[in-house]
This record gives structure tokens, sequence and C-alpha cells, in this order.
């Protein structure tokens, strides 16, 4: 065997690792992709910097693969995305309330204009928190670390958040 075979191979054997790797990636994050695109949404009020932001946190997310943990892939993949929203939001400086613009679409099977409505009316930070933790079953503890803030300032946008539902939607809705 040549130098020139050994290379060949060697090529060949680093090409199909890489197909690997991105067949592993496409398989963990392809299902949350939906998911991401909806909260982004809610976070940035305009789907094509949603839809911008989701495709930026899977660029990330693809280049941080080899050191991703295997713990909780979608947690992972929102943490990212969260970040790159919030720091867009930062650039811009002002929180963004163009959500108004978006006609509500099904979202978790509550596509209830009043709820639409009531979220529109919470700062972006709450809404995140509160629909992490109600749609998505994610613990105080793991939305403080997703945003980069502390337990307590998650605790207190998911309280005022749904005391702030409960008011805009009447004592007769459940849920909040």
């Amino acid at each position: 065997m040549t130098s020139a075979d050994v290379t060949a191979a060697a090529k060949l054997d680093g090409a199909a690792a890489v197909k690997g790797a991105q067949d592993a990636f496409e398989a963990a994050v392809r299902p949350h992709y939906t998911n991401l695109v909806r909260r982004l949404v809610l976070v940035l009020g305009d789907e094509r910097d949603a839809e911008d932001v989701a495709q930026d946190a899977y660029l990330k997310a693809f280049r941080s693969w080899d050191r991703f943990d295997g713990s909780d892939v979608r947690a992972w993949l929102y943490t990212i995305a969260l970040r790159l929203a919030f720091n867009q939001i930062r650039g811009r400086r002002r929180w963004l309330v163009a959500i108004g613009r978006i006609e509500p679409k099904p979202w978790n099977d509550a596509s209830d204009p009043d709820l639409w409505a009531a979220l529109r009316g919470l700062d972006s930070r709450t809404r995140t928190a509160l629909l992490l933790n109600i749609v998505d079953g994610y613990t105080q503890a793991e939305i403080a670390r997703m945003l980069s803030v502390p337990e307590g300032t998650v605790a207190s946008w998911i309280s005022r958040g749904r005391a702030t539902l409960r008011r805009d939607l009447g004592p007769d809705r459940r849920g909040t």
C-alpha cells in the first residue's frame, strides 16, 4: 500500500466519521425544530427572526456537538437558541413587542385568542420563563441555567406571569 493509498483511506475514514456525526446530530435535534421556532416567535415577536435564530442555534449546536454531554438535547438546544435570541434583542437595545403582528397559530392545542392576547401583554423574559415552565415542563432551576439568571429571578417572572394571566383571563380559566 502506497502513502497515497493510506492518505486516501484516512480521508475516507474521516469523511465517514463526519457523516456519522452529522447523522447523529440530525436525529437528535431535528424533532425539536418546530417547537423551538414557535418558542422563538414568542420571544422575538417575528417569525422570520425566529427562523434565523433557530438556524443560527442549529449551526452553533452542530459546531459544539462533540462537546455535548448527552444529557438533554432539547434543553441544550433551547439554551443556545434563547441566548442567541436575547443577544439579538439586546443588540437592538429594545424589547420587541411585534408579536401582535403575528396571527395566532395552533400552539400546543391552545389557539385561544384571549390567551395569545394575554401572552403578548407579558414582557419577553416573563413570557419565555412561563412558557418554558408550563408548556415545556422545565423546572425553575433548569430555566435559570438556560437563561443565565438566578433561580429567584425565574421564580419571580413565573409568579408575576401567572398572576397577570389570571387577572387578564379571569377566574374561570384553569392551568395558570
